[in-house]
């Protein structure tokens, strides 16, 4: 065989080589760069649900702040306390009746809060609103009977007063813990994702 067919075979074969070997690699680096997509996606789309999981819980967290404090209000405006000073101070009905109608205002808000983020405890924030109707109905009645006149009158509508406001102590109360337990739940489920996010890096 001529020196020149030994050549043009060589020239044959490495151009061989070069091309298996230049396909092997672009298949290694197509699976290589395909996996690395893959991956990159993965890290973006947990970076999106960490983003929105803590919008999410930031604002849940918002409304159990706000329910929180709205709740202490009723509980504070409904009780035997915040009676005594109205029957103290000799409060005109006109600002009673504008108290109770505040009361109401806040009553509706917390209401609108449980009935979107917490049904559970919309029964609850029910029964508030109607022991607190019980409470400012009594309490009207406290404020417009004279005692020296009326002594049985008035005792009968104080205690009937005393008792709706224990009553919507004792529902804030257990919704307050709610609020407190669901809170804890949503630190817990923060820290959860900011322990994933380490772990992921």
């Amino acid at each position: 065989m001529p020196k020149e067919m030994y050549i043009f075979l060589g020239a044959i074969v490495g151009a061989l080589a070069a091309y298996i070997t230049a396909r092997v690699t672009g298949k290694k680096q197509l699976e290589i760069a395909r996996l690395n997509a893959k991956k990159e996606l993965k890290l973006q789309e947990d970076r999106l649900f960490d983003e929105r999981l803590k919008s999410e819980v930031s604002l849940e967290r918002r409304k159990l702040e706000i329910l929180h404090v709205i709740l202490s209000k009723i509980a504070l405006e409904n009780s035997q306390t915040m009676s005594f000073i109205q029957s103290d101070s000799n409060m005109e009905l006109r600002e009673f009746r504008e108290r109770y109608l505040e009361n109401c205002s806040r009553l509706h808000e917390a209401k609108a809060i449980v009935d979107i983020y917490y049904s559970e405890m919309s029964e609850s924030i029910s029964s508030i609103y109607g022991q607190s109707n019980i409470f400012w109905g009594y309490q009207e009645g406290v404020l417009r009977t004279e005692i020296e006149k009326d002594r049985e009158g008035y005792e009968s509508n104080l205690g009937n007063v005393l008792k709706a406001g224990d009553e919507i102590a004792g529902d804030v109360k257990q919704l307050q813990y709610k609020i407190s337990y669901r809170s804890a739940e949503l630190i817990r489920a923060l820290h959860m994702t900011s322990q994933a996010s380490i772990g992921s890096v």
